[in-house]
């Protein structure tokens, strides 16, 4: 090198602000956020992850690890099921519609992304994060909601990941866009 010049070092790696670690999900995990998502889950509980949009009221995104679940017209709450998939796919009996399902991965993990909606109320169907919880304040399917579910094994757990968006609302596509690239850069701890 001649006189006066010198190596300069490569940047080091920095970490983004829009990357996320949770702190007591019992699936430890770092997730990468679209801008439209504020930086903090609230929620970070043992079950529940859940982030709100800074562009749209109704817009968010849950991580959920369901304790336990309402089948649809049952009273009281039921463990959820070893084989999640086909429940969920069983729901179509009692009004929902599921569309443009993929099987992908998340982090290596086998997952299976689609599109959820209801003709009516189907209350607690998903899961719910506390055991004891009324199906109304459990995570279901409603008619003025379109989610994006995915269906996650994480070592042998159920692990639900979706995006809800107002049904018809114009960044629906947009929205569920970003849920999957969030999705593809989800790093299990």
């Amino acid at each position: 090198m001649g006189a006066g010049s010198r190596t300069t070092p490569p940047p080091s790696p920095t970490v983004s602000a829009r990357t996320y670690t949770s702190h007591a999900f019992s699936i430890p995990l770092i997730a990468t956020l679209p801008d439209d998502l504020k930086v903090e889950a609230d929620p970070d509980s043992a079950t529940l992850l859940s982030w709100d949009s800074n562009l749209a009221e109704n817009n968010k995104v849950r991580f959920v690890l369901p304790v336990n679940l309402y089948k649809p017209k049952q009273l009281k709450p039921a463990a959820p099921p070893q084989d999640y998939l086909t429940y969920l796919r069983g729901l179509t009996a009692q009004g929902a519609t599921f569309t443009d399902e993929v099987t992908t991965t998340v982090d290596g993990h086998n997952a299976t992304v689609m599109t959820g909606d209801a003709a009516g109320p189907l209350d607690g169907v998903l899961g719910c994060p506390e055991a004891n919880m009324p199906a109304d304040d459990c995570f279901g399917l409603q008619p003025d909601l379109t989610l994006r579910i995915a269906v996650i094994d994480v070592s042998g757990k159920t692990l639900l990941a979706w995006a809800r968006a107002e049904k018809g609302a114009v960044d629906v596509a947009t929205f569920f866009t970003e849920f999957e690239t969030m999705l593809k850069g989800v790093k299990f701890t």
